[in-house]
């Protein structure tokens, strides 16, 4: 019987056609993340309120760059969840609901637990000693009332420890969700009371891990965050955070 012929296979084309068909990156590329950050940091901070329409046009005049870059960033800022598209008055700020609360911050807590139970594993003394010099530090940004330097403070904080479990997919999935749970930051760290009981769990973790108790460590990560989530939700219900 004969056999029937194989199908044959596509042999590749040169590599040079691909690079043919490549258009320069332009500049743009980088205006975009410029614009992106300006855009997202406007929204974190609240210069941007939720429900504020987004005009192309008018952002692109303002920001004295073209349309291209504004579009771009519009896009990623809808990806992350900052903004929204409506059917008739465009693209607005995002109205944060008592649902994004609840998700953000059950990821965060499933996320972040998990990598400062990794990094018991891997921590060194020199990390340790860091992460408590961060402590300090944020103590004494406290006691003068600069809680600006006290919310970049923490952000270190948390980056060191995920960065600390050496799991590459672990920070590159934690990296992908900073950006949407950056604009929960400020509300959290907005009072002294509630940045002293933030800084006394990120005293607690560190001692955790002094002694690799990573099931323990867990469970404070985990309480520390769904602690924030519990204050966030009482701030929005009492009107104090849109």
């Amino acid at each position: 019987m004969a056999r029937s012929k194989e199908p044959q296979k596509e042999i590749p084309s040169d590599p040079a056609d691909f690079l043919d068909r490549i258009e320069p990156v332009g500049k743009h590329r980088s205006m975009a993340e410029v614009v992106y950050r300006i855009l997202k940091d406007s929204i974190v901070n609240g210069d941007l309120k939720p429900g504020q329409r987004l005009v192309e046009q008018k952002l692109s005049d303002k920001m004295q760059v073209s349309r291209v870059p504004v579009r771009e960033a519009i896009k990623r800022l809808e990806q992350y969840g900052f903004v929204q598209r409506l059917p008739v008055r465009g693209i607005i700020v995002k109205k944060i609901s008592e649902e994004d609360i609840h998700e953000a911050f059950g990821i965060r807590a499933a996320l972040e637990s998990y990598a400062a139970a990794e990094a018991c594993d891997h921590v060194s003394d020199e990390v340790i000693a860091a992460l408590e010099s961060i402590i300090d530090e944020s103590s004494r940004a406290l006691e003068i009332g600069d809680l600006a330097k006290v919310m970049e403070l923490n952000i270190r904080f948390h980056e060191m420890i995920y960065r600390s479990a050496k799991s590459e997919m672990l920070n590159k999935l934690i990296n992908m969700f900073v950006d949407y749970i950056s604009r929960y930051r400020r509300p959290l760290l907005s009072s002294q009371s509630n940045a002293r009981v933030s800084l006394e769990g990120h005293k607690a973790m560190v001692e955790a891990m002094r002694r690799g108790d990573k099931e323990n460590v867990e469970r404070i990560v985990k309480s520390h965050i769904l602690q924030g989530k519990n204050f966030i939700l009482k701030a929005m219900q009492s009107g104090h955070f849109e």
